[in-house]
């Protein structure tokens, strides 16, 4: 890591993000054919704009075989991954999706940051949170940034039911936040998840996040301008980063 701006790097110690989330366009999943990575299902334009800035990326595929998304039929080829079933309450499924990641993350890291799309989004907020609960709030962060684009439900961790903002606690009428470190959240406002994603950014510590609606569906934007300010939104979550 470079010591002009904590988050970035070096070319000889580069940045990694662990991604957290199913194969989907633009989604950082990792689709094994053949031994290669299916670039066709990652986040191209974002991805090589930040590769290109020395950051490199590790990805991986959910654990569940899934279904392609409606709005996706005949765009994207299979296969299709989940870490827990969609559109449910996933119930000792996030447990486990939890647990595979983190022994991931054992195996492959270590890793400076995590960017999720969509349900990898939401499992992202979980690995902190569960971070959090095990090791305590004082302890050293899982990853020094985390990036959310589209994100889905984020779920309490017993999996039971959908975090709500309103069960953030106060003390001495300070509201205690469940996501401290610096934080990138992605949203577009024709997206079916979009309340969602905005749900995730109040979870997560107003000095420390920064939204940027790219106005789109439920995808991560290719056109130049949107991708410039992706990778803007990300870079200055970088540069939040305590020294």
């Amino acid at each position: 890591m470079a010591q002009a701006q904590a988050g970035r790097s070096s070319k000889s110690n580069p940045v990694r993000s662990e991604s957290s989330q199913a194969n989907h366009p633009g989604n950082p999943g990792k689709a094994q054919r053949n031994g290669k990575a299916d670039k066709s299902k990652q986040p191209g334009g974002l991805v090589q704009a930040l590769e290109s800035q020395g950051h490199k990326f590790h990805f991986i595929n959910g654990r569940l075989n899934a279904e392609c998304e409606p709005e996706l039929q005949g765009i994207v080829p299979p296969p299709f991954y989940s870490h827990y079933p969609r559109d449910v309450n996933p119930g000792t499924d996030l447990g486990a999706a939890i647990q595979y990641t983190l022994r991931t993350m054992d195996r492959e890291g270590p890793f400076d940051a995590v960017m999720g799309f969509s349900q990898g989004a939401a499992l992202a907020y979980s690995l902190l949170e569960h971070h959090v609960q095990t090791k305590g709030p004082d302890a050293e962060p899982l990853f020094k940034v985390a990036v959310f684009i589209c994100a889905g439900t984020p779920y309490e961790l017993d999996g039971g039911g959908p975090v709500e903002v309103d069960s953030l606690r106060e003390v001495n009428g300070v509201r205690e936040y469940r996501v401290r470190i610096p934080t990138a959240h992605i949203v577009g406002r024709q997206d079916r998840l979009y309340e969602q994603g905005l749900k995730l950014f109040g979870l997560c510590e107003p000095g420390n996040a920064e939204v940027y609606d790219h106005g789109g569906k439920h995808m991560i934007p290719f056109d130049a301008g949107s991708n410039d300010a992706m990778v803007g939104i990300i870079e200055r979550a970088i540069g939040r980063v305590k020294k």
